[in-house]
């Protein structure tokens, strides 16, 4: 998989950027995430809604991604912190960078990570985010907020095959021209999108 991807970085549009409003924040919709406990909906709402607002007031409207723990009641109850906060550009964000999110994602507990992250650019999934859910076990799910408010989200459900989602992967990228430039890498997110279901991996957008 890495292999086939020595370009990432340009795996973002490359778009005028959108600035955040509180109209954007407010419409947000409450989602019922497929594979995701009901008593979850509503924190995963505010969270959407904290993506928009810590974007908005602290990072010029640039990418922000919020790292937070399914097991987040086990983890109060050790003191240990189940949500991490990290600022990134306007193209571009790690959630590793900040170490709580970095402690939840690597960690050999058996907690479930959900990562929620803003594109100021409007567009849907990258290469870069499909490879990061793949990449680690942990990871149940990836949410994109657009600066307008509208969300997708790819979550791995019960069927969620690794082997069928990294060959998924690779022929997203070879059936476009290795995705060596923008406009096939975009292509090849869009593939793999449409296609993820087979991987027992679900995608929607609101």
């Amino acid at each position: 998989m890495d292999n086939n991807l020595n370009n990432l970085e340009m795996a973002k549009k490359r778009n005028h950027k959108i600035m955040i409003t509180d109209e954007a924040i407010n419409k947000i919709p409450r989602i019922k995430y497929r594979d995701i406990p009901e008593n979850e909906y509503d924190n995963l709402w505010d969270l959407a809604k904290n993506v928009l607002k810590i974007s908005k007031e602290e990072n010029n409207s640039n990418e922000v991604a919020i790292t937070y723990s399914l097991d987040n009641a086990k983890l109060i109850e050790q003191g240990e912190r189940y949500i991490g906060v990290a600022l990134g550009g306007e193209h571009n964000v790690d959630p590793l960078s900040d170490t709580t999110a970095y402690h939840l994602v690597s960690s050999v507990k058996k907690c479930v990570v959900i990562v929620l992250h803003n594109h100021p650019s409007l567009s849907d999934f990258s290469l870069t985010d499909v490879q990061f859910l793949l990449k680690y076990d942990n990871i149940k799910m990836m949410v994109v907020i657009t600066n307008l408010g509208s969300i997708s989200y790819l979550v791995k459900g019960g069927k969620y095959d690794l082997e069928k989602a990294i060959a998924l992967f690779n022929e997203a990228v070879d059936k476009n021209n290795k995705a060596e430039k923008l406009k096939d890498l975009q292509n090849a997110a869009i593939y793999f999108l449409k296609n993820s279901c087979n991987a027992g991996i679900y995608y929607d957008n609101r």
